[in-house]
Formats: C-alpha cells, structure tokens, sequence
C-alpha cells in the first residue's frame, strides 16, 4: 500500500500534465517554450553558480584544501533543506488537503504519514542534487575522481538531510500552532516567513568580504562551522578520506533520528490535521457586513484577499516588495553597505542609477501574480464565468493588483534611494516614468502567459505558485525583459547622455506593451467563452 501511495502522490503532484497545466502531447508548441525557458534557467543557473564553485574549487585546490569544497556542499544542502521544509511541511504533512479523503480508508494512517514524507524527501532530493551539482563536479574536479568518493558522498547526501528535516518540520508545526491561536494566523505566518527569508538572504551576503569571488569569503566560516558539526566532518571525511566509520556514524545517527520522528510524530499529524478540518467548517458567527464598490475595485479586492489568505502566495509573489523596500529604508541608515550589496548582487562599475533600475527590474519581475492568479481561481473559475463582467475586466484586475503590490513600493523606493544616494531630481521622475511603464509591461506580459498556460486543475496551490509554468515564464520572461533593456542600455550610451537614455528606454517598454495589452483584450473573452463551452 505504501508504493501505490507514493505513486498516486507523485503523479498527483509532478507528473508532466500537472506541472505545465496541459498536456504536452497535444500543445506541442507550448511545451517547446516551456522546453526553452527551462534550458534557459539552467544554462543561467550553471553558467553563474558554477562558475563560481569552479573558480573556488580552483582557488582551494592551489591551497591544499579542496576537501573544504565538501563544506559548501554541506552547508548549501542542509541551507535548502531548511528553506523547502520550513515552506512546505505544513502543507505537506500537517494540513494536507485530501485528509478528509484518505483518513476514512482502511490505511494506518503511519502509512499515509510515511508516504507523504517519502515524496516532501523526493522533491528535495531532486531540488538539492540540481542546485549542489556544480559544488560536486568542482569537488570531484579539482580532487580527482573515486568511485569510493562517489559512492560516499551518494549514501552521504541520502541521510544528510534527514536531522535537518526533523527540526524544520518541527520548527514548522510550531509555527502552525502558535500562529493558529491568533485571529490573523496567515498574516503572521507570512510575517514570520519573511524575517526566516530575508534574514537568510541577508546572512549570506553579510559574510563576504571580496567582490572577486563572493564564495571566498565564506570559506573560512564553514571551516569552522563543519568543525563544530559533526555530521559535517562525518560527511566530509567519508568522501575525502574514504572513512568508512565516518559513513556510519552518519547513517546509523541520522537514520534512528529520523525513525524515532517517524514513529513518535504521528499522533500530532492526526491532531493537526482533524483540528484544520473542523477549522475549516467552523461557524465565526459575525453578522455580514455589505459594502458597494465598483466592481473593478471588488475584484482587485478579491485579488488581496487571495493573496493574504495563502501565506505560500504571498511569500513567492511578494518577496519583490518587501526586498525593496527593505533596501531602500536601509539606504537611509547604511548607505554605504546598501551601495555595496547593490553592487555585488548586481554587478560593479556601474552608476547607482543603473543599480537601482536593476533592483527594481528584478524585483519586478519577482512579483508575478498576474501570470498565476487566474489559475488559482482553480475549481472557482464557474463563479468568475457566471457573472456579468467583462472577462477583460477581470484580467484587467489581476494586472492592476499586481502593479499594485510592485509600482508603490518602487516609488517610494525611488523617492528613498534619491534621499540616500543624493541622486537629482530629474533623474528621480525619469526613473519613475521608467519604472511605471516597466512594471506595467511586466504585468501584462505576465497575464498573457496566464491566458496560454491556465492551470485549472491543481491539488494543491503549491503546483500553480511554485510549479506551474505560468509561474516559471513570469519569472524568467521578467528577466528577459530586463535583459532586452540591458542591451539597449549597453550599446547606446556611449552615445546618449544617461537622461535620454531613460526615455530610450521608456519608449521601448511603451513599443513592448502594446501588443500585450491588444493580446490580453483579445484572449480572454476567448478564454472564457472556451471554458464556459
């Protein structure tokens, strides 16, 4: 029963319909632009990450010390760890939505418990080897290659996470239960996500202390980190020497760790998720207070409603925002390392101006619900369909929400950066036309993918926020924007002063706009009428 489990859960959840939200076979056109948007991440994601882990891997090596490779690797699995557990667990173990299907089937339920945490381990399996390949291939590089080494650091990598994802999942429940008890639990669970993100984003820019290679200066902190965590020196010892009481210690410790969690957790699984279900069902018995709006203003208001009722939604979509505006309140009272974390997120040598532009672009484009909202109305879509509005009306709404979640802040960030940063006033209004118009073609850009790619049909929320292809052409097409206004801007200021260059490109992003905005008029009546058929 456990593999029928695991099957049904992996297909349910990362099969290739679910993921791209249609199927491939028959929409061979869109799986090719998903194809290249996914090669596209991956060459991005090898070309820069890699780089770095090879040049380190290079550094070390000419020191004497490429076991200290085998730190990275360590700390960046367990750092993912941390991130993906911490985001999922709740919904992965303590409040999955089908409990009330499975819980009435004659299953133990520690069979069901061992089958979802069998696939939360196969997505971060997954998710760890991609984004720790290179530190491998550095490692193995640089050291040499052993089939010993190999099969120490795969039987290393298996049962690594396992402590970690003990003390996430339980950090998670936590978090579940003391934000339950509060009347706004989702905001405070957002507002909890938020300070675990950015003070982890933050930490790892804190450490470095040379633009060279930012991963040189954290080589001295794993150093002692791994000397002070002994899975780490296990780990390590295992690949580099061939330690085979290394690899058991490892094993034998994480493996009883997890058992005994496996084993002692269930009963607060059941607990959690039969209190969510009577949650759910629960009456608050407050009268119903009515309010006339327009209906543009209802529908952008039902758009924050979504938003803030999905801690997961809110973290992913609104991590441009609250990045920005933490910066640029920053700015005021660190003006030096804002400049100096600008520019190693960015790129050095250029004028702060540009940095700025770069900031907001990416932050942007980080902000991507109206490639995602439409397919969150999910089963709900019949309800949108069934009233007399416009169906233009209705993606004109998620555009503005999304534009509003982004375009304030980035004024107010403008207005903030130009207070710190003594930046002119007239390059300040030129920044902000910019950015409206930028914002606006992001938005727009990002309903259309929606209208191509809805994703109706989805389990969970996570397959639209996190795995849809709406949400991973937002993202990238975002980016491609800035790179399109990058290469205008690297090849026509030498010949223009920097002001014309800001109309330049505000003129271009205007060109952009327009047939997005002439395709989501279009595609959404015919959108609807298909779907109402």
């Amino acid at each position: 029963m456990y593999q029928h489990l695991v099957k049904l859960f992996l297909k349910e959840n990362f099969s290739l319909k679910r993921l791209f939200g249609f199927d491939y076979k028959k929409s061979k056109v869109k799986a090719i632009l998903i194809g290249f948007a996914i090669l596209y991440a991956v060459v991005a994601f090898i070309g820069a990450f890699g780089w770095m882990f090879f040049d380190l891997g290079k550094i070390l090596n000419q020191m004497g010390q490429t076991h200290l490779i085998l730190s990275f690797l360590t700390i960046y699995s367990i750092g993912l760890t941390v991130i993906l557990v911490f985001f999922r667990a709740s919904g992965a173990l303590f409040h999955y939505k089908d409990y009330e299907i499975l819980a009435p089937l004659p299953i133990h339920p520690r069979i069901i418990l061992m089958a979802k945490m069998t696939v939360l381990l196969i997505m971060l399996y997954v998710s760890s080897f991609i984004f720790t390949s290179p530190i491998v291939f550095s490692y193995f590089y640089w050291n040499g290659f052993s089939i010993l080494g190999l099969i120490a650091y795969l039987i290393g990598f298996i049962f690594l996470p396992l402590v970690p994802v003990v003390f996430m999942t339980l950090l998670a429940l936590g978090v579940t239960l003391i934000t339950s008890r509060f009347r706004r639990s989702n905001i405070l669970s957002i507002i909890l996500m938020f300070v675990v993100f950015l003070s982890l984003m933050f930490g790892s820019f804190s450490i470095n202390e040379t633009t060279i290679n930012p991963l040189t200066g954290q080589i001295e902190l794993f150093a002692g980190i791994a000397e002070n965590y002994p899975p780490m020196t296990w780990f390590m010892k295992a690949i580099h020497e061939g330690h085979l009481l290394s690899l058991v210690y490892l094993v034998g410790s994480h493996a009883l760790i997890f058992g005994l969690f496996i084993y002692l957790i269930q009963g607060v699984v059941n607990q959690t998720n039969q209190k969510g279900l009577r949650q759910n069902i629960k009456k608050n018995g407050k009268p119903i207070k009515y309010q006339e709006r327009s209906i543009m203003g209802a529908l952008v208001q039902k758009e924050f409603k979504k938003f803030f009722s999905v801690p997961l939604y809110a973290v992913n979509a609104g991590l441009g925002p609250v990045l920005l505006m933490v910066l640029s309140v920053g700015s005021l009272f660190y003006r030096s390392q804002i400049e100096g974390f600008l520019s190693e997120m960015i790129g050095s040598g250029l004028q702060i101006e540009v940095l700025i532009l770069a900031l907001i672009g990416f932050c942007a484009a980080m902000t991507y619900t109206s490639a995602i909202s439409l397919s969150l109305e999910g089963k709900n879509f019949w309800i949108i369909k069934s009233l007399p509005v416009e169906a233009e009306k209705v993606m004109i709404s998620k555009i503005i929400f999304n534009m509003l979640l982004i375009l304030p802040v980035s004024i107010f960030a403008i207005f903030l950066f130009g207070l710190s940063l003594q930046i002119g006033i007239l390059n300040q209004i030129l920044l902000i036309i910019l950015i409206i118009i930028f914002t606006t073609l992001v938005s727009l850009m990002d309903a259309v993918i929606n209208l191509y790619m809805p994703k109706f049909d989805f389990v969970n929320d996570v397959e639209v926020i996190k795995q849809s292809a709406g949400a991973l052409l937002g993202v990238f097409g975002g980016f491609a924007l800035m790179a399109l206004n990058g290469f205008l801007y690297y090849f026509t200021i030498k010949y223009v002063s920097f002001e014309v260059m800001l109309l330049l490109l505000s003129l271009l992003n205007i060109v952009l706009a327009i047939p997005f905005a002439y395709i989501v008029k279009s595609k959404s009546q015919k959108l609807f009428n298909l779907m109402k058929a």
